[in-house]
């Protein structure tokens, strides 16, 4: 009975001390949902309101058209960042943007789908409008990826 215990003590002392290994080898850049995180952090961070017209999704619940938004997003943060190359946070962004392209493959630009319409707005619009994007983004499971150690 002691030998029971005593086995079912050492198995559960070597499983808790594994389990930190595994969370420590996963990299950040594995992980969208840690991405999508700093993205939305830089774009709180950036008070920022530039002047212009702004391409911005005009439905960001549609996912089948999310590969198109993001390239849009993308062009267009490359745009403010090689205008006004002193902002950290919209290269920040930019950089995990393209990132995020990487970690989940879905993000990739498709064949378009017909209701992938933008419109032209202020900073403050595109903003919101990534932000909503990002959120969801950051809520599929489908673009994690675990590195096992085995």
């Amino acid at each position: 009975m002691y030998l029971y215990l005593l086995l079912a003590c050492v198995l559960w002392g070597l499983e808790s001390h594994s389990t930190p290994m595994k969370i420590a080898s996963v990299s950040p850049q594995d992980n969208h949902t840690a991405v999508c995180a700093e993205i939305q952090k830089e774009l709180t961070a950036d008070n920022i309101t530039y002047n212009g017209s702004f391409k911005r999704p005009q439905n960001t619940s549609e996912e089948l058209c999310y590969g198109k938004f993001i390239e849009g997003f993308i062009s267009t943060l490359n745009e403010i960042s090689t205008k006004y190359n002193n902002d950290c946070h919209i290269k920040k962004v930019y950089k995990d943007m393209k990132e995020l392209t990487k970690i989940c493959p879905k993000l990739n630009s498709t064949e378009p789908h017909k209701n992938c319409t933008t419109e032209t707005s202020n900073f403050s619009k595109f903003k919101e409008a990534l932000q909503s994007v990002v959120i969801s983004i950051e809520g599929w499971k489908s673009c994690k990826r675990i590195k096992s150690i085995l």
